[in-house]
């Protein structure tokens, strides 16, 4: 089961501040060119989560999906296209939050729409599992962001 949009929201609430101007979401388009660019749906959750960063100040990068005005963040694409160039990049991951020095969150196009979330260590290049499914990753926000 995943978090409807007013769950994340209101999880995000109690976390977040928000955005004094918010940005553009990203449109149906944008996600479809995202989906159809990596072969694999995104969860419903994820999207939610994404569109609810036009909204609210996120700590570190949040990549963009929108294709509107942002917060100047990369883009999912930019990230991954980047990220491909170098040694230890597994293809399959995409990344959705930079935390600095290279690390990634990330979610596997092969298990979307359900993926585990996935930390990418860029200093031992590998991809471990962090979490179960996005669900337990907003979950776990609270203690992360403390």
């Amino acid at each position: 089961m995943t978090m409807t949009y007013a769950e994340i929201e209101t999880a995000l609430q109690k976390l977040l501040r928000p955005e004094a101007l918010p940005f553009d979401a990203p449109t149906d388009a944008d996600w479809q060119t995202l989906e159809s660019r990596y072969g694999c749906h995104f969860g419903d959750d994820f999207k939610a989560f994404i569109a609810l960063m036009s909204k609210y100040q996120f700590p570190g990068d949040i990549l963009n999906v929108s294709s509107g005005r942002t917060n100047g963040n990369d883009s999912i694409s930019v990230a991954y296209q980047y990220e491909l160039q170098g040694a230890g990049w597994n293809a399959k991951m995409i990344p959705f939050y930079a935390i600095g020095n290279g690390d990634y969150f990330c979610l596997s196009s092969f298990e979307c729409p359900n993926s585990r979330v996935f930390y990418y260590y860029a200093e031992t290049q590998a991809f471990e599992p962090y979490c179960d499914s996005f669900e337990q990753w907003i979950q776990g926000l609270p203690e992360f962001l403390a």
